[in-house]
């Protein structure tokens, strides 16, 4: 294998590693401090400043919030996402963007490492 190739195999590995390990633990911190949300089918009211979902949580309580963007409505209901103690914010997906987007790049940067790893190995094999 020419050295310039190993070189570079080996930097995309550790480059891969290192990468994936800091915005794997990035995406845990955020995925942890964007706290539990459940799933909740609110009502849609139209209001002078704009649609707003109501819904009860497990607790008995009403929660309102403005309608996200991205919701879809049918029959004037819409399925949501509540943060468990709190009566003014929903969204449409279980997970923030912030942590999908953290979570993707972490992936993509361990595919990233291990596609390294794997050539790097099978060309010292093949190598003899």
């Amino acid at each position: 294998m020419p050295p310039a190739l190993a070189i570079a195999l080996e930097i995309y590995t550790w480059i891969g590693l290192g990468a994936a390990v800091v915005l794997g633990i990035m995406a845990l911190i955020a995925w942890v401090a964007d706290g539990s949300w459940v799933p909740v089918r609110a009502v849609v009211t139209a209001t002078p400043v704009g649609p707003v979902v109501r819904w009860f949580d497990e607790g008995g309580s009403l929660g309102e919030a403005p309608l996200p963007l991205g919701a879809t409505v049918h029959d004037e209901e819409v399925e949501v996402w509540a943060r468990l103690g709190r009566h003014d914010t929903v969204r449409v997906s279980r997970t923030s963007p912030l942590v999908r987007s953290l979570a993707r790049l972490t992936a993509g940067f361990a595919a990233l490492a291990l596609i390294g790893l794997v050539v790097s190995v099978v060309l010292l094999f093949l190598e003899g």
